[in-house]
């Protein structure tokens, strides 16, 4: 009985392998050839034997009759499945992918994967593409076309963030009560609050009955901005004209703390603080001044802070000095004036140390070089533009080295290739060219402004 049930299941499973199919049907072979030998090829000695033997296939066969014709139909189709040719050769592998075929799916993960399975299954690298978006340089906007693409821009979602400061500037009165009982705002979230800082600080010198507080706005995004500069424009308003600072900001605070302390103010002064946790002032040096003029009672401290990590900044005795009350003031207006756009992307270019603002720089570098120098420049623009003409990529490719020195010396601009090689460093060291290589090694000069500009400069120097 067990092997007649291994005879079933072998039949009836589908996906058994061919070896178990091939044995099952040799088994079925044997079986007739049994049933079919004469009774008279044996002796009688073997009769019982015989006997037994026949039985056994005879039972075989009927068992395995019904499956037969199905083994049957397995075995052409796996004839059919794998033909062997007459005279076989190995093709050559065509490249890219055959036409009229579909791009494969991205395979399903196997059911029931175990979680750190199915995370490096998620996760598996694949093939490498390259992209075809480039960021060409010479077409990246400069300060005046930035300006005027943000002066341009609508945004959808206006009138919901003019209601969103409108429900902020109805809590100036509480900001206000806050503020006369001593504590120090920090204000966080998302968007730019400096226009509602700005706000605020209007509406308190307004609101502010008899003596105005003096108001100090300190903007942290300023490029360049140290706590020297600060601690300067403070001193202006509590210090008098006339005394001189010290060449040390620790001692600039110690002079303004002891002003402080010796005339005790009626209305405190106001010092508001424009992104406190800007990178220009994330020292602990600086933020260990600024709590210290935040704990003074005459000093009521605002800030605005644009970072989510922004309370890492205060351990446990900054924070208490600062004596902060948090408000959310999230506006999800833009960073246009806390992010230089335009510097950061000239800076991950590698063109931070180009500030020739365009056609404008430009003209005032040229102003300064000799004459010799401005005509080859001329000769670079009305090539380069001459070529956008006839090429519509020719802008991208520039002038190659060679056809500008022999035009520059058709012009009797230089005599020489070491001269042609002195004004040509004169506009290197400005930034005001690109030597580049194409494809055939050819250097080539490119002016790396746009078009428009370029006709500018042109026009200017004509």
């Amino acid at each position: 009985m067990p092997k007649r049930k291994q005879n079933e299941d072998v039949a009836d499973d589908e996906d058994a392998t061919p070896r178990k199919i091939r044995n099952d049907r040799s088994a079925r072979k044997k079986s007739q050839r049994t049933l079919q030998e004469p009774a008279g090829a044996d002796d009688g000695s073997g009769n019982d034997d015989v006997e037994q033997d026949e039985e056994v296939a005879q039972r075989i066969l009927e068992d395995d009759g019904g499956s037969e014709a199905e083994d049957d139909g397995d075995e052409i189709q796996l004839a059919e499945a794998t033909p062997m040719a007459d005279t076989p050769s190995k093709p050559g592998k065509l490249r890219g992918r055959p036409k009229g075929r579909r791009r494969e799916r991205t395979p399903s993960p196997p059911p029931d994967l175990p979680p750190h399975e199915l995370y490096f299954f998620q996760n598996r690298t694949g093939a490498n593409k390259t992209s075809s978006n480039t960021l060409p340089s010479h077409v990246l906007l400069g300060h005046d076309d930035y300006s005027a693409q943000v002066v341009a821009y609508k945004d959808p979602h206006d009138a919901d963030i003019k209601r969103l400061v409108q429900y902020h500037k109805r809590a100036f009165n509480q900001w206000m009560f806050e503020l006369e009982e001593g504590f120090n705002l920090c204000f966080y979230g998302y968007g730019s609050k400096r226009a509602l800082m700005v706000d605020f600080a209007e509406h308190v010198y307004a609101q502010t009955e008899g003596s105005k507080p003096k108001i100090v706005v300190v903007n942290g995004y300023t490029p360049g901005l140290t706590m020297k500069d600060v601690l300067t424009t403070f001193s202006d308003v509590v210090l008098p004209k006339n005394e001189k600072l010290p060449a040390q900001p620790a001692a600039i605070l110690e002079a303004i703390l002891s002003r402080l302390n010796e005339e005790q103010q009626i209305v405190p002064f106001i010092l508001m603080v424009n992104s406190l946790d800007h990178a220009n002032l994330r020292k602990p040096a600086a933020q260990a001044m600024f709590a210290q003029l935040a704990a003074h009672q005459s000093v009521s401290f605002l800030a605005t802070c644009d970072t989510p990590n922004f309370p890492l900044l205060w351990d446990l005795g900054l924070a208490r000095q600062f004596h902060f009350l948090y408000h959310d003031a999230t506006t999800f207006q833009p960073y246009k004036a806390e992010n230089d756009v335009v510097e950061e992307v000239n800076a991950l270019l590698g063109r931070s140390g180009r500030r020739l603002a365009g056609k404008d720089g430009v003209a005032y570098v040229l102003k300064s070089l000799p004459e010799n120098a401005r005509s080859l420049f001329r000769i670079l623009v009305a090539e380069q533009l001459a070529m956008a003409d006839i090429e519509s990529n020719a802008t991208a490719e520039g002038v190659e080295y060679r056809a500008l020195y022999h035009k520059a010396v058709e012009e009797f601009v230089c005599s020489s290739e070491l001269n042609f090689r002195t004004l040509l460093k004169e506009f290197h060291d400005h930034q005001m060219i690109e030597s580049r290589k194409d494809v055939a090694g050819t250097e080539r000069l490119i002016v790396p402004f746009r078009r428009e500009e370029l006709e500018a400069i042109l026009d200017e120097l004509v």
